[in-house]
């Protein structure tokens, strides 16, 4: 008889745990990032966001997608500190990098995706073509 209980508490747990976790097609994932820091606060690094599968491929199909990522990319490989730690750059490619990734953001912002993209992709083939430390 114990051992009849334990077996239904078992499968009860069990069949609950799969109940809970089943998917119902609108789970959100969401990206961010938080840590604890050695004073012992936790700092929020960068702020959550959350979204579904089908808004994140909308966002993935969006038009102003590239155009959005590019500029992104380029912040993070020229003018952070750690992507300047990275690459052997000169000031003159920092400059001409930074040119036009500014006149990129702008044709984009315009509305003129496709030339604004261009110029984002010659800033990014000069980082591609940076030697790096």
């Amino acid at each position: 008889m114990k051992m009849r209980k334990i077996l239904l508490a078992v499968l009860f747990l069990l069949f609950s745990s799969v109940v809970a976790n089943a998917s119902t097609g609108d789970t959100k994932i969401c990206s961010g990032f938080a840590k604890w820091m050695e004073d012992g606060t936790f700092k929020q690094i960068r702020e959550s966001k959350c979204m579904t599968e089908a808004e994140y491929q909308t966002y993935l199909n969006s038009s102003e997608y590239m155009c959005k990522y590019l500029a992104k990319s380029i912040w993070k490989e020229s003018e952070r500190a750690y992507g300047k730690k990275q690459y052997q750059y000169t000031e003159q490619k920092l400059k001409k990098i930074k040119a036009l990734k500014d006149e990129g953001i702008a044709l984009c912002d315009a509305g003129n995706l496709k030339k604004g993209e261009a110029k984002l992709r010659e800033a990014f083939n000069i980082i591609s073509h940076t030697r790096m430390n």
